[in-house]
């Protein structure tokens, strides 16, 4: 039987989190033969206890070390059997049948490289979680204190598209990797997440390059997926600012700067 999905989920010191999305994952699926796998980057607070008592079908990568997002993601990658990869954040719930939609859209769409579903709050309300690719100014006003202040301008409304309908399918440049689905078949010619974002923008990173390939982008609200925390925004006084800073000169160098040569 082919196996349809390989599920990658990290983990650091949030065990109770992590089982909520495991238990979540059945009524997702919908049926879907899948694999799961989850990295514990050192968590040391029971998680790999409560794994193998609990979840004796997970397997388990076991970091001694933090390694962070992209090189984690990317031991999953190396490991996957499944047609498609689902990376889910670990502080996601998975709504019934919402991962089987987003491989029946992907199945629809051979043109999308990478896929993500309608976030949600815990309260069920819409979490926007869609985005151009974005500039400096962006940056500073999306991960500053600054946004609240210009709550109605037009540039901060279409930075964060709050103004057209979330339950249509469509195009986009990148969408928060809290949830995201990629098509295993192209991943030779996007490649492995950039290990040189530590945290954050690895999600935007692979977008681009999804793009300048050719490949789509597809904002899929026909599956719902929660997201207890939302994004958080980065402060100057946020303990990880170092690495936060760090992904953004990397962005920018990287990929803005080839965005404007392509303007």
């Amino acid at each position: 039987m082919t196996l349809d999905v390989t599920i990658g989920l990290l983990t650091w010191k949030s065990r109770e989190l992590l089982r909520q999305c495991l238990d979540s994952l059945e009524e997702g699926l919908d049926g879907l033969p899948a694999e799961i796998w989850v990295v514990d980057n050192a968590s040391g607070d029971g998680t790999l206890e409560m794994l193998r008592q609990a979840y004796p079908h997970v397997r388990v990568i076991e970091n001694p070390v933090n390694r962070g997002v992209s090189p984690s993601r990317n031991q999953i990658l190396h490991k996957a059997e499944g047609r498609y990869l689902i990376y889910l954040d670990v502080d996601t719930q998975v709504l019934a049948g919402s991962l089987r939609t987003l491989v029946q859209v992907m199945d629809e769409h051979p043109d999308a490289a990478i896929g993500g579903p309608k976030l949600l709050y815990g309260d069920r309300s819409l979490q926007l979680s869609c985005r151009p690719f974005p500039s400096p100014l962006n940056i500073v006003l999306e991960g500053t204190f600054l946004r609240d202040y210009f709550p109605k301008s037009r540039f901060v409304k279409a930075y964060t598209m709050e103004e057209w309908d979330h339950a249509v399918l469509r195009e986009v440049d990148w969408m928060y990797g809290a949830c995201l689905i990629l098509r295993r078949s192209i991943l030779d010619r996007l490649g492995p997440f950039d290990e040189g974002f530590f945290y954050l923008y690895e999600d935007v990173d692979l977008c681009f390059r999804a793009k300048r390939l050719g490949m789509k982008v597809l904002y899929i609200p026909q599956a719902e997926v929660i997201h207890f925390l939302e994004r958080e925004r980065k402060t100057l006084f946020h303990r990880r600012i170092r690495d936060h800073i760090k992904s953004i000169i990397r962005y920018l160098a990287k990929d803005y700067s080839r965005h404007l040569l392509r303007l």
